[in-house]
């Protein structure tokens, strides 16, 4: 993989992450009016981040396998993995958080993972395509 198809994915997922992040700290006190935490929702954001970017990582590793299969394996498994560890942290947070927990910041953060989730898929399928007419 070249530097720039790597930019080309990380980027946006790198612009994404420091929007929501200026954006929770910029409207903070009118998230928290409204009833969202933004610290979850920071949390949320960086968790989301985090995964999609060992997800890209691994996408990348797959793209480079001679397994045309590779690619694939990696997207469903990276969405599994994505699913148990999101799905678990809402699961602590809600738990942990009793009585304050903050229902919108989950539904902040899942419409987060929805957002992450298309731009590293936009992404990543557009890397494929040029692997495979680089393979041609």
């Amino acid at each position: 993989m070249t530097k720039l198809k790597i930019n080309n994915t990380y980027l946006p997922l790198i612009f994404i992450f420091v929007s929501v992040n200026a954006l929770c700290v910029i409207f903070n006190d009118k998230l928290d009016a409204a009833g969202i935490n933004h610290l979850v929702v920071q949390g949320a954001n960086l968790l989301l981040f985090l995964l999609m970017m060992v997800s890209a990582y691994l996408h990348f590793k797959a793209l480079q396998s001679n397994n045309p299969h590779a690619f694939l394996r990696s997207v469903m498994g990276a969405t599994v993995i994505k699913l148990f560890v999101i799905a678990g942290a809402a699961f602590i947070y809600l738990f942990i958080a009793g009585e304050q927990r903050s229902v919108y910041a989950v539904l902040v953060g899942m419409g987060l993972y929805i957002v992450y989730t298309a731009v590293e898929l936009r992404g990543l399928f557009r890397m494929n395509k040029q692997n495979n007419n680089a393979k041609s």
